[in-house]
């Protein structure tokens, strides 16, 4: 006897009824009873008298329902009333209408999606089924295919007949859905469909049957319609309320405060395929959202080898929207590859997600993703590493310079919280471009265990530089200060890490010098614990960059306990690391102060106090802090 109660599948049925005496008798005889048994599914049938003048009560409860009575007239109003009366052990939710338009005998096709686990929701299409003629008058027809086709471009929902009243759910589903129900007539369908979308629940679409109905209709297609339409478009920016749960402690031993979300990140490059400091950064904050429990994707281009469209790594999914194309022409970001991956954007559209957060570089996706997420009903977020003045966009482009400053300009004002990766990118947000409001802090970051645990390369280092070889980085600068450095010491040793467009002319700058046996070229380093080692085993780390949206090799190198040199730009953000003189020295763009900072930090004993000052940065932390700006 328990066995067979734990099979019971407990099915409640919802019929919302306005003066369909002619017809509710028939609707409760049509369900197949027995054929349920057999499957083992108990059904409950609640019908929801709303208001009727007739005898639509009487008739419903002699035919075997459960009746309760909603005296507001309206279809929404009455679903309202019947979800409450749903009871708590059931397991799934139908609901079709009373006016025997719809097939009882077709329950089973809706629920069986539901038991397998496919969906959250099933839908019965009207459309993709059987309609009989002069069920459905063309007017009406030619609405409902136009409404479906704007819901399913605008929300992504996976239906074929939106203002159909044949519905199935995961009571758990409805449960989440019914707070949010709020619409007293005709509407509420398009409500719930939308509302659902946004819920981000499963929705599935199967064919039904659709008949003549039974007496005449309280459906008005022109203001109903109007109704509808205005449901439509509201729903587009509403989203649901997210509420705090109690700290969850992860796998990886993390607390997260948050109910876990769907993230979307869009950046046209990734760790490790590009080892700037922004790819880094972004590569540590998904890892850790993810480890936190939420649903992590990464929409970029296509750097991967093979077919395969998704990877999955560390908890993240990283997903090509376009094959890759070089970010540089030149010393230069290419303008046909933002071109091509900010259009290529536009297909997150067919996305569902709570978060959209698109890395500010190249500027073109983030038009692209504010059209995604105001057509999705979604607030934008972005993140900014660097924020160029036209002075500095000039020097770097020429001419065109004037036109990148412009559209940094307008783009700054799209995304409803920026995330700036310094202080120098959000004082220079707010002093240049005038962003004040919605800029939040959160900078990159470091493992602090896992550089506790390397150990120093066993090499003779006393200078390393990491980073891209490209003309902002001035490493020419470097390398003539240890020629200027040799007259003296003769075998001061740096390595220089790296790959980049200037690498052929450095190389040829080394051997001009003839500084063969001091500065080594190891290119790319694909382990980062490999150059965790090169930093620990340096006296100092030199970076002569003037433009730096944060600086994150100067942190590592911090977090290694080893001290930086960086140069005094009002563009180079590393600079705000360093207390000069206590864990490194910031100094002109010079070759002689340079070098007099090299020759003083290879020459002092290193300090222990400098991987401590480390350690509010660590990515736990920012990460906890990223989940936090998306709360706000």
């Amino acid at each position: 006897m328990k066995a067979q109660q734990e099979e019971t599948t407990n099915v409640t049925v919802v019929i919302p009824c306005h003066n369909e005496a002619a017809s509710i008798a028939k609707v409760i005889a049509r369900f197949p009873r027995d054929e349920l048994r057999q499957r083992g599914v108990q059904l409950h049938l609640v019908v929801v008298d709303n208001n009727s003048s007739d005898d639509t009560t009487a008739i419903a409860e002699t035919a075997g329902a459960t009746v309760v009575w909603e005296p507001n007239k309206g279809k929404g109003n009455a679903l309202r009333t019947g979800f409450r009366h749903v009871s708590a052990d059931t397991d799934f939710v139908v609901m079709l209408d009373g006016d025997d338009t719809y097939s009882p005998e077709e329950i089973m096709r809706l629920i069986e999606p539901l038991q397998s686990g496919f969906c959250d929701v099933v839908i019965g299409s009207r459309l993709c089924g059987h309609v009989q003629q002069a069920a459905m008058t063309k007017l009406n027809h030619l609405g409902n295919r136009i409404f479906t086709g704007i819901t399913r471009l605008l929300y992504g929902a996976n239906i074929t007949d939106v203002l159909t009243g044949y519905f199935a759910w995961k009571k758990t589903a409805l449960d989440a859905l019914s707070p949010h129900i709020k619409s007293p007539g005709f509407a509420v369908e398009m409500e719930m469909i939308t509302k659902m979308a946004r819920l981000g629940q499963r929705m599935a679409a199967v064919p039904i049957s659709y008949h003549p109905r039974a007496g005449q209709s309280n459906l008005h297609p022109f203001k109903d319609g109007y109704r509808i339409l205005l449901m439509l478009l509201q729903n587009l920016v509403w989203r649901p309320r997210l509420s705090l749960t109690a700290d969850v402690k992860t796998p990886n031993g993390i607390q997260s405060a948050f109910m876990p979300r769907t993230i979307i990140f869009v950046s046209d490059g990734i760790y490790p395929y590009v080892k700037g400091g922004k790819e880094k950064r972004l590569h540590e904050i998904t890892k850790h959202l993810a480890a936190m429990n939420h649903d992590v994707h990464v929409y970029t281009m296509q750097w991967w080898r093979g077919p395969d469209m998704a990877v999955f790594e560390d908890g993240v999914y990283f997903h090509a929207i376009c094959k890759r194309y070089a970010m540089y022409h030149g010393d230069r970001r290419s303008i046909k590859e933002a071109l091509i991956f900010g259009i290529a954007c536009l297909k997150l559209l067919r996305e569902r997600f709570d978060i959209l957060d698109v890395d500010h570089m190249p500027f073109f996706p983030v038009f692209s993703t504010w059209i995604v997420c105001v057509l999705r009903g979604r607030k934008l977020y972005a993140t900014w590493h660097e924020a160029l003045s036209r002075k500095e966009w000039t020097s770097y482009m020429g001419r065109g310079g004037t036109i990148a400053a412009f559209i940094q300009r307008l783009c700054v004002r799209l995304p409803y919280r920026i995330t700036a990766a310094s202080w120098h990118t959000r004082d220079s947000l707010a002093t240049m471009y005038g962003r004040v409001e919605r800029v939040e802090l959160v900078p990159p970051g470091i493992d602090s265990l896992l550089l506790q645990t390397v150990r120093p390369a066993a090499v003779q280092l006393d200078v390393l530089y990491v980073g891209r070889l490209v003309k902002d980085k001035h490493v020419d600068q470097l390398i003539l200060a240890i020629s200027i450095i040799t007259k003296t010491y003769p075998d001061i040793r740096c390595i220089i890490i790296g790959e980049g467009i200037e690498a052929s002319r450095l190389k040829q700058q080394v051997s001009q010098y003839g500084l063969q046996k001091n500065i080594t070229f190891l290119g790319a380093v694909p382990e980062a614990t490999d150059v965790y080692a090169y930093m620990k085993a340096a006296k100092v780390f030199c970076s002569p960059s003037v433009r730096e949206g944060f600086g994150i090799t100067s942190l590592e190198a911090l977090g290694c306990g080893t001290p930086v040199i960086t140069i005094d730009s009002p563009a180079n953000a590393a600079r705000h690391l360093i207390q000069d003189g206590q864990n490194g020295s910031v100094v002109p763009l010079d070759a002689s102060a340079i070098a007099k900072a090299i020759l003083y930090w290879t020459a002092t004993d290193r300090q222990p106090e400098i991987a401590a000052q480390t350690l509010d940065y660590d990515w736990n932390q920012l990460a906890k802090k990223q989940a936090e700006v998306y709360m706000l």
